[in-house]
């Protein structure tokens, strides 16, 4: 049985959580690494500021055999807000793996978000419905299993739309008042989600250490009056997924339709704060796919979340697709029970 140590993740640890992500073991048939563009510890809080972590060294073991983050934020519960930890990236080293390491890991995190919030925060994280062994896992710690939200996945458009009489354009400064209103009113009700400021907009759209990686844009009519709004986090400028390895009957389907780029590089968009006004759900529609449009010479693949029960799901519209269904439930800690008959919004 391994000897493990458990200590506060740092900055000094990019490069070997780098060397511990790329080298995760390849479980499936079709195996993608992630690759990131920068340091991983300056990456990471980029995508999160409020983000902490832990990490895992073995007594003759070189690097780290394993890792885990999480990030604080606000969220929503039956209409409340209360400070919440989403918890991600938990990775642990095959040669250690089936020695406890992962659940000492979690708890790490668990325990850290209750010491800086509290017994009165929750905690959540999203977790695919087809891995059944992290389900398992997070049923120990979770008081309640939310869900499922769809991961809807669609490619370019190699054509604008037409928007009939509707522009979509950045968000200016002015407007961030008249988005967070019109964000605020739709999402209202749902479970989780972070209820937006002026100033938390602004900060989320912010430039990091890295750069410009968010923008906002909105769908307006011809009087000026805004109809819809998303923000696109450039994930493309943090990492890229790389496909290792592809099942032979897709790779031969791909020969014929573009389902994997041609250097099997994904490089993707994520849309977050997506809303349409009362009764506008077509020009949701239509700046989701001005932005595919928009972003179709840097990003291969464009994602966003929605709960089935919502219009979200009709605005992100995509046809007929081969990209197999993604759907995540979300185990939650809370010291409340959150009403199941709200939609829910997963916030990344």
């Amino acid at each position: 049985m391994a000897d493990f140590t458990l200590r506060p993740m740092e900055p000094s640890d990019g490069p070997a959580m780098d060397v511990l992500m790329r080298n995760e073991a390849h479980t499936t048939a079709m195996s993608i690494t992630t690759h990131y563009r920068h340091d991983v510890y300056q990456a990471l809080v980029a995508e999160h500021p409020s983000l902490f972590g832990v990490v895992a060294t073995s007594a003759g073991a070189e690097g780290l055999v394993g890792m885990a983050t999480a990030y604080i934020d606000e969220v929503a519960v039956n209409g409340q807000l209360r400070p919440s930890a989403h918890l991600a990236n938990l990775k642990v080293r095959e040669d250690v793996r089936r020695e406890g390491l992962g659940s000492r890991l979690a708890e790490w995190r668990i325990g850290e978000a209750r010491r800086r919030f509290g017994a009165e925060g929750v905690i959540a994280t999203g977790v695919q419905v087809t891995n059944t062994a992290s389900l398992a896992t997070a049923r120990r710690w979770s008081t309640q299993l939310l869900g499922p939200v769809r991961v809807v996945i669609a490619r370019a458009r190699p054509r604008p739309p037409s928007g009939r009489g509707v522009e979509v354009r950045p968000m200016a400064g002015d407007e961030a008042e008249a988005v967070v209103a019109g964000v605020n009113g739709f999402l209202d009700g749902y479970q989780l989600f972070p209820r937006q400021t002026p100033a938390t907009l602004r900060a989320y759209l912010a430039p990091t250490s890295i750069g410009v990686i968010r923008q906002y844009r909105v769908a307006v009519a011809d009087d000026g009056t805004i109809l819809a709004g998303a923000a696109v986090a450039e994930r493309f400028k943090l990492m890229e997924d790389h496909i290792e390895r592809v099942p032979k009957p897709l790779e031969l389907l791909a020969k014929v339709v573009p389902i994997v780029p041609p250097d099997r590089v994904l490089r993707t968009v994520e849309l977050s704060l997506v809303w349409h006004a009362p009764g506008r759900l077509a020009a949701g529609r239509f700046l989701w796919e001005a932005i595919r449009y928009e972003w179709r010479d840097r990003a291969t693949h464009f994602a966003g979340q929605a709960d089935p029960r919502g219009t979200l799901m009709d605005v992100l519209h995509v046809g007929p697709t081969l990209v197999p269904r993604v759907e995540i439930m979300i185990p939650v800690q809370s010291p409340v029970p959150l009403e199941e008959d709200r939609p829910v919004y997963l916030w990344r």
